[in-house]
């Protein structure tokens, strides 16, 4: 049996499951949950496109293909990084950059609030690529300040592509790291951070999710059953990364990061799921958490 591809060969499989789960919370019947992508159904192939509008094709996948507590997740983890991103360009930012931007539809559903900002959206050239064809076929503008980036995050060089590009070393920058970091090496986690250090001055900040590790939460049924469904779906993009739990604020700071915000699976579930309103929806894993670090290191060079 041949190897399963890459998505340095393909476009990624689980940027796709994360547009199909970010389409159903845009249709979920219950206003205080639903989620705000409502671009999202345009990256999805014609037989993930029923349950999005179909009740009962809905309740069937709800139960049969969605692990414990992914639904949750997802609808928090939308509504967290468009906080932030938003945020980032109510401030006019003069960059930000998408840090593995899949499907991520932010720059095209928050266009009018870019003005002079630059974002730059990186990703693998196959995901890209059909990312472009999605958004074409749709007829959904791409805003000019928008530039697309392809790049091999394992061993791709990021500040010589993105210079290229027209990103400038001197300008504040946000970058959004959404739904990346459990897939890298750790000796990539830590090259990014280093990259995003040592090319962006102090007040640029980076914004990224990630695996909280600790005995109980790797032993939680939903963190289990979800990553083997992850495991059994995605071979090729397996789970590599995460940092022990407790350990975050002294693991940024000795990459040059301040922590200024961190939201644990508790505090999803009450900022983002309505306090456990709806216990259908179930828990958010223990194994998430979200966090927003600014720079602290002066560039050097």
């Amino acid at each position: 049996m041949a190897a399963p591809a890459s998505a340095e060969v393909q476009a990624s499989g689980t940027a796709q499951s994360s547009a199909f789960m970010r389409a159903l919370a845009a249709h979920d019947p219950r206003e205080e949950i639903r989620g705000p992508d409502r671009l999202a159904e345009i990256f999805l192939e014609a037989d993930q496109l029923k349950p999005i509008k179909d009740p009962a094709a809905r309740a069937w996948v709800m139960h049969n293909k969605v692990a414990p507590g992914a639904y949750a997740f997802m609808t928090a983890r939308t509504s967290f990084f468009d906080e932030e991103f938003k945020q980032a360009l109510e401030a006019d930012t003069p960059q930000v950059v998408l840090l593995g931007a899949g499907y991520d539809s932010r720059p095209y559903r928050f266009a009018d609030l870019i003005r002079d900002t630059r974002i730059f959206e990186l990703d693998t050239a196959p995901t890209q690529a059909r990312k472009l064809e999605c958004l074409h076929r749709a007829q959904v503008p791409i805003p000019a300040q928008v530039s697309f980036v392809p790049v091999n995050f394992e061993t791709g060089a990021l500040e010589d592509r993105l210079t290229q590009a027209g990103f400038n070393l001197a300008h504040r920058t946000f970058f959004l790291w959404e739904g990346v970091s459990y897939y890298l090496s750790a000796e990539a986690v830590d090259r990014m951070l280093a990259f995003v250090c040592a090319d962006s001055p102090p007040g640029s900040s980076i914004c990224f999710d990630y695996a909280s590790l600790s005995p109980q939460a790797l032993a939680e049924e939903g963190a289990k059953q979800l990553r083997q469904f992850v495991k059994s779906q995605y071979a090729n993009e397996a789970a590599k990364f995460g940092i022990r739990e407790g350990e975050l604020h002294s693991f940024m700071a000795a990459r040059g990061f301040g922590v200024s915000e961190h939201l644990t699976a508790a505090d999803m579930d009450q900022k983002y799921l309505a306090a456990g309103l709806y216990p259908d929806l179930g828990r958010v894993p223990s194994l998430f958490c979200f966090v927003h670090a600014k720079v602290l290191r002066p560039r050097i060079g």
